[in-house]
């Protein structure tokens, strides 16, 4: 008896050293994850957001807090769901950790798994073709050349297959000249690109346009090179809720 004691005691001791070392590496994790969500954001302009994790109990589900344009909040959502261990997103103030509040009276569920790795597949292939084939802009135009137009072709294209998906068109400047003229100038090219996807059958509740003028620069520099990687449509894929997804099937015939 003395013995069979001895080991129940043994694995009991165990055991609680395993769900002490189990709690503190998840402690860890999970704030390794909220460091780098912050870091993430600050990287592209968003810290005015900030990040928290649950810890009682430990979650993986991001809740992002800060004033911030509805735009800019789509993009922060899409910044840290792209963080490899993060489950889900959502703003302070919705309902629950499972569903936020439209509004409305629906609601609309966190970002899954699913929904953000079809986000992740096209971003990807739209990355690909404003890499191969930018969008270019004549220093002080807002016009859409024929060549540009042709890429807004291939880019609906790629769209088709990421319908229910929203799109963030946002336009840039290089540094030249005035910053409020730039932000306008931004502002007229990023509408003329959302124009053009909706005449291509995109629907317009699933797109937003914003410029941020010589504020976000892709290139260091004030030479011409740089002026002309600056001057640049850029597009951030994310979730839509659902009254946007039924639209984007009914807009592309599905």
């Amino acid at each position: 008896m003395e013995i069979g004691s001895k080991i129940l005691t043994g694995a009991a001791a165990t055991a609680i050293l395993a769900l002490v070392g189990h709690a503190a590496m998840g402690e860890s994790f999970v704030s390794g994850l909220e460091q780098k969500a912050q870091t993430e954001l600050a990287a592209r302009g968003l810290d005015s957001a900030s990040v928290s994790f649950n810890r009682s109990p430990l979650s993986r589900a991001a809740v992002l807090d800060g004033e911030l344009a509805d735009s800019s909040k789509q993009e922060a959502m899409s910044v840290v769901m792209a963080i490899p261990g993060v489950s889900s997103a959502r703003w302070k103030g919705a309902v629950d950790a499972e569903t936020s509040d439209n509004g409305d009276g629906t609601a609309t569920p966190p970002v899954t798994a699913a929904t953000q790795a079809k986000i992740e597949t096209c971003q990807g292939d739209i990355d690909k073709i404003v890499a191969a084939k930018k969008i270019n802009f004549r220093s002080g135009s807002a016009y859409v050349s024929p060549e540009s137009n042709a890429i807004l072709d291939e880019l609906h294209a790629a769209l088709k297959a990421c319908d229910g998906l929203s799109i963030a068109v946002e336009g840039h400047t290089d540094d030249n000249g005035d910053a409020g003229v730039n932000k306008a100038m931004s502002q007229e090219r990023a509408d003329r690109i959302k124009a053009g996807l909706i005449e291509r059958g995109m629907s317009e509740n699933l797109i937003s346009a914003t410029g941020y003028g010589s504020t976000k620069p892709s290139a260091d520099g004030t030479d011409s090179a740089a002026d002309a990687q600056n001057r640049r449509i850029e597009f951030r894929l994310g979730a839509a809720n659902g009254s946007s997804q039924n639209d984007a099937k009914a807009q592309q015939g599905n």
